[in-house]
C-alpha cells in the first residue's frame, strides 16, 4: 500500500531500537518520522485508555491509518520508509495488522538477554520516573496486578522479553526472509557492522557512514531523586520550555541532562533474578531452537 514504510524496526525495547532509529536517520537514503514509536499496528482503529504510571505512551498512539500515512508524507521520492516501534515484537495483534497493510515490508529484530532486558525495562522505567516501587522483585510480583489494572504493557517486565513465543507468531505468516535478526551483544560489539547489515537488508544507500558516537535511551537509578522529578515530569520551568523548544529537541536536551543524574552500574537483586530465570530460561531454550542459534551465554 503506497504512503506506508518500507522497513520496520519492530523491538525488542530496550535492545538499542532507539539508538538504531537516531543512526539509520543519518542516512540521506532513509526515512524515518521524527518521532519514534508511532505504535499503530498495535493499536490500529482502538479507543485508548491506559491507566497506571505513563499511561500517555499508549494513549498517544497513532491509532487512523491516514494519521499514520501522514507521517511519512515528507520522505523524499525514491527514499526507503520506515519506523521503529518496539511495541509491535509484544503486541498479539500487531502482526496480522502488519501483514494486511504491507505483506512484504522487511523487518529488523534486535534481541537482548531476557533477564538483563528486564532490570533494563525497570530501570528505565525508574529513570522515567513512573515506576513507583524501588524493589525490582516487588514489581515483578505486581506485574499481573497492575496489567490486570489497565497499567501499559511497559510494567510486565517479565512478560516483554518472550522472544520465542513472540516471534513465532510473526513466523506464522511472513517468510523468514523478511526478517533480519540480531542481539544487542552484535549492536555493541561492532555497531557500524548492525547498521550495515541492515541498511543493504532494507535496500538504502551502504556507502553512507553514520556517527555511531553518542548513547541514547540509557536507564539506571536517579542519584537524586528531586531533580529526576524535575527533568522528567511537567513543571512551569519545563512547561515554558516546551512552547518554544521542538520536542525532539527538549528530550536530547532531557536525556543528557538525565545521564548526569544516573547510577549505571546497578546489580540484579537476587530474588528478581530467581524470579526471572524461572520465568524466561524456558523462552531462552525455545528461542535458540527457533533461531538455531547458540545462546548459552544468555542462560548462563
Amino acid at each position: 500500500m503506497t504512503g506506508l514504510p518500507d522497513f520496520l524496526i519492530i523491538g525488542a525495547a530496550r535492545a538499542g531500537t532507539t539508538a538504531l532509529h537516531s543512526y539509520l536517520r543519518q542516512n540521506p537514503s532513509i526515512f524515518m518520522p521524527s518521532v519514534k514509536e508511532p505504535n499503530f499496528f498495535s493499536f490500529e482503529g482502538e479507543t485508548l485508555n491506559c491507566t497506571g504510571p505513563g499511561a500517555d505512551y499508549i494513549n498517544n498512539s497513532v491509532v487512523d491509518l491516514d494519521a499514520y500515512r501522514a507521517l511519512f508524507a515528507p520522505a523524499p521520492a525514491g527514499s526507503i520508509r520506515g519506523e521503529a516501534s518496539p511495541l509491535y515484537l509484544y503486541s498479539p495483534k500487531a502482526p496480522a495488522r502488519i501483514h494486511h497493510h504491507i505483506p512484504h515490508v522487511r523487518m529488523v529484530v534486535i534481541l537482548r538477554n531476557p533477564i538483563d532486558q528486564a532490570l533494563s525495562h525497570y530501570l528505565y522505567a525508574v529513570k522515567q520516573r513512573i515506576e513507583p516501587l524501588e524493589d525490582f522483585a516487588e514489581a515483578l510480583d505486581a506485574e499481573e496486578t497492575r496489567l490486570d489494572a489497565g497499567w501499559q504493557p511497559l510494567f510486565g517486565y517479565s512478560r516483554f522479553p518472550r522472544y520465542a513465543e513472540q516471534l513465532s507468531r510473526y513466523f506464522r505468516l511472513f517468510d523468514r526472509d523478511q526478517f533480519l535478526i540480531r542481539t544487542y551483544e552484535d549492536f555493541q560489539t561492532d555497531p557500524q557492522g548492525l547498521i550495515a547489515d541492515i541498511t543493504e537488508f532494507i535496500g538504502a544507500d551502504t556507502g553512507f557512514c553514520p556517527d555511531v558516537s553518542s548513547q541514547l535511551n540509557a536507564g539506571g537509578v536517579p542519584r537524586s531523586r528531586v531533580f529526576q522529578d524535575f527533568l522528567m515530569k511537567p513543571n512551569p520551568v519545563t512547561g515554558l520550555i516546551a512552547r518554544v523548544m521542538p520536542q525532539e529537541t527538549r528530550w536530547k536536551i532531557r536525556d543528557q541532562l538525565s545521564r548526569f543524574n544516573l547510577k549505571r552500574d546497578v546489580e540484579m537483586p537476587p530474588r528478581a533474578r530467581a524470579i526471572l530465570r524461572e520465568r524466561l530460561l524456558p523462552e531462552i531454550e525455545t528461542l535458540e531452537h527457533m533461531l538455531e542459534r547458540d545462546l548459552s551465554t544468555w542462560r548462563a
